[in-house]
C-alpha cells in the first residue's frame, strides 16, 4: 500500500533524532511547497529595437547570465602612473604542514565540488597520506611563481537571489563559484595570513567592519548608533548616507585590485600570487540540468572564493578613507554595504558636507569611476537623524541629489539586518521582530502535533539554537531591559517589546 504524504511526514517526524533538526529547520525555514527545486523560466531581454523578447534556450540563458555576472573591465585602467609605491611588508613564513592540515580538517567535508570532482571529505581522509604532496606543491607554487591553469577553471552555480519579484531578468540571480578542491585549501591559508597582515599593521580603516576577525554585523551598527547618540549629546544633527554598489565583487578590476594591495604594503609573493590567480580564468555555468562550454572571465572577484571577502575589504578601503574625521564626517563599511555620516549644526549643513563628499574632486563618484563600481542611485538612500527636540528640522530639511538624481529620504533604513529609524526609538525594529517571531512559532506548527511530531526535547532545542537567535537578531542594540526607577510609577527602557 502506497504511503500518503502525511502518512509519510507523520512517521519522518516521529523518528527524527538530533542529526534530524538541520533539515527540520530547513523545512520549517523554507516556504510551504512539494519541495520542488525552481527551475530558470524564459528570460526576458531588450532587443536592438527596444522590445522585450523572451529567451528559451539554454545556451541562451548562459550567454545573459555571462553577461550579467562577469561585466567586462573598462577599455582603459584607472591606475594612477608612476604611482610611488610605499615598500611591501616583507615575505611571510612559508606555509607548514599544521596549517595544511588545519584548513584541510575546516572544509565542509560534504559540500559540492569543483571541475576536478573531488569532495572535500577524500582530501581529509586520506590527509595522512597526501599531506607532504599538498606542502611540496604548495610550496613550489611560490617558489617557482606559477599557479596552475586547471585550477583557474571552475563551475559557477545559479541561483535565485531571494524575495525578488521577477526572476525573468538575469539580476534576480546571482553566482556561486564551485572551486577546485586542492587550490581552494591553498587560498583559504593565503586568505588567513594576509588577514592576520591587515589585522597586525592596520593596513585598512578601524571603521571597516566586515570579513574581519573578530568584526560583526553588530559591531558595525553599535558603531553607527554610537556616533549617532554622541551627536545628539553635542546638539547636533546627522545625516547618513546608504550607499549602494551595483555588482561589487563583478566588477573589481584586478589592475586596480593589484594596485590597492601595493598601496596597503601586502607581501609582494602574495600581490604576485594573487594577480597570477585572477589571470585568465574560466568557468561553466550550471542551472537546472544544464552546463555550459567554458567561458573566459577577465575582470571581477569569484564570489565563492576563500579570498574574495578580504580581497574586497581592500579593493573598497579607499571609500571610507575620503571622509574628514576632524570635520565631524565618519563612514561605516561592511563588505561592500558602505554608509557615509555628516554631522553638523542643522540638515542644510550635513546635506551639503555629504553632497561634497560624493562630489568633490577625489570624491565617491571619483572613486566610483576609478573602481568600475557604479552607485546604484535608485537604491541609495539618506536619513536624517534628529533627537525629538529637534524634530522641527524635518520640516524644511534640504534634498540631496548626487550626479543629478534625488536621493531617497526615508525615516527607517533596513541596516545589515536591524531597521534603525531616524529617532532611535526602534518601533520598526520592535514591529519586525514580532512579525519574525509569530510567524516562526506558527511554522513550528509544521513540526509538533498533539499526538504526534518532534519530541519536546528536539523541538525545545531546535528552538534554542535556531529560532531565538532569529527572533533576537541584533538585540544589543535595540532593546534595553525594562526597568522601574525607585518611587517612579512606570518603567523606562524597551516596555512594548514585553
Amino acid at each position: 500500500m502506497i504511503k500518503t504524504k502525511r502518512e509519510d511526514w507523520s512517521e519522518w517526524l516521529l523518528e527524527a533524532g538530533t542529526k534530524d533538526l538541520w533539515t527540520a529547520n530547513c523545512y520549517i525555514r523554507d516556504p510551504v511547497g512539494d519541495g520542488g527545486r525552481p527551475r530558470i523560466p524564459s528570460l526576458l531581454v531588450t532587443n536592438e529595437y527596444g522590445e522585450q523578447v523572451e529567451v528559451t534556450g539554454n545556451e541562451e540563458k548562459a550567454k545573459l547570465f555571462a553577461n550579467a555576472f562577469f561585466p567586462r573591465p573598462p577599455a582603459t585602467s584607472s591606475v594612477p602612473k608612476d604611482f610611488n609605491y610605499p615598500d611591501p611588508l616583507p615575505d611571510p613564513e612559508p606555509i607548514s604542514r599544521s596549517q595544511i592540515a588545519r584548513h584541510v580538517l575546516k572544509l565542509a567535508p560534504y559540500k559540492a565540488c569543483g571541475i576536478d570532482e573531488i569532495p572535500n571529505i577524500v582530501l581529509q581522509k586520506s590527509l595522512t597520506i597526501i599531506l607532504d604532496h599538498l606542502y611540496f606543491i604548495f610550496k613550489a607554487i611560490f617558489e617557482l611563481g606559477i599557479y596552475p591553469e586547471e585550477w583557474k577553471q571552475s563551475i559557477t552555480a545559479v541561483l535565485r537571489k531571494p524575495g525578488k519579484p521577477n526572476y525573468k531578468i538575469a539580476k534576480a540571480y546571482r553566482p556561486i563559484a564551485l572551486l577546485n578542491t586542492i587550490p581552494k585549501v591553498l587560498t583559504s591559508i593565503v586568505a588567513e595570513n594576509i588577514s592576520h597582515l591587515v589585522e597586525k599593521h592596520n593596513l585598512v580603516p578601524k571603521n571597516h567592519f566586515g570579513g574581519r576577525p573578530g568584526h560583526t554585523t553588530g559591531d558595525a551598527v553599535h558603531y553607527l548608533v554610537h556616533k549617532i547618540k554622541d551627536a545628539w549629546q553635542r546638539g547636533k544633527v546627522v545625516s547618513i548616507l546608504f550607499l549602494d554598489v551595483e555588482g561589487a565583487f563583478p566588477n573589481a578590476v584586478t589592475d586596480r585590485l593589484i594596485h590597492n594591495l601595493r598601496k596597503r604594503k601586502i607581501p609582494k609573493v602574495y600581490v604576485d600570487f594573487i594577480e597570477r590567480l585572477l589571470t585568465n580564468r574560466k568557468t561553466k555555468l550550471k542551472f537546472d540540468d544544464f552546463i555550459s562550454e567554458l567561458i573566459n572571465i577577465d575582470n571581477g572577484i569569484g564570489q565563492g572564493c576563500p579570498l574574495s571577502m578580504i580581497l574586497y575589504i581592500i579593493f573598497n578601503s579607499d571609500l571610507l578613507e575620503l571622509v574628514d574625521l576632524d570635520d565631524d564626517e565618519d563612514a561605516v563599511g561592511y563588505v561592500d554595504d558602505a554608509t557615509i555620516l555628516a554631522i553638523g549644526d542643522d540638515l542644510d549643513d550635513t546635506t551639503d558636507k555629504l553632497h561634497l563628499i560624493m562630489h568633490e574632486d577625489g570624491g565617491g563618484l571619483t572613486w566610483s569611476e576609478e573602481h568600475n563600481s557604479r552607485f546604484e542611485v535608485s537604491k541609495l538612500a539618506i536619513m536624517h537623524a534628529v533627537r525629538p527636540r529637534q524634530v522641527n528640522e524635518l520640516e524644511s530639511r534640504p534634498r540631496l541629489e548626487i550626479n543629478g538624481e534625488l536621493v531617497t529620504e526615508v525615516n527607517s533604513y533596513k541596516y545589515l539586518g536591524v531597521h534603525i529609524d531616524n529617532q532611535l526609538r526602534w518601533d520598526v525594529q520592535l514591529q519586525k521582530a514580532t512579525e519574525k517571531a509569530t510567524a516562526w512559532v506558527l511554522n513550528f506548527r509544521r513540526l509538533m502535533r498533539p499526538s504526534t511530531g518532534i519530541r519536546a526535547k528536539l523541538m525545545r532545542q531546535l528552538f534554542i539554537s535556531t529560532v531565538i537567535p532569529k527572533m533576537t537578531y541584533g538585540l544589543d542594540v535595540w532593546y534595553t531591559p525594562p526597568t522601574k526607577p525607585p518611587g517612579s510609577t512606570n518603567s523606562q527602557g524597551s516596555v512594548l517589546a514585553l
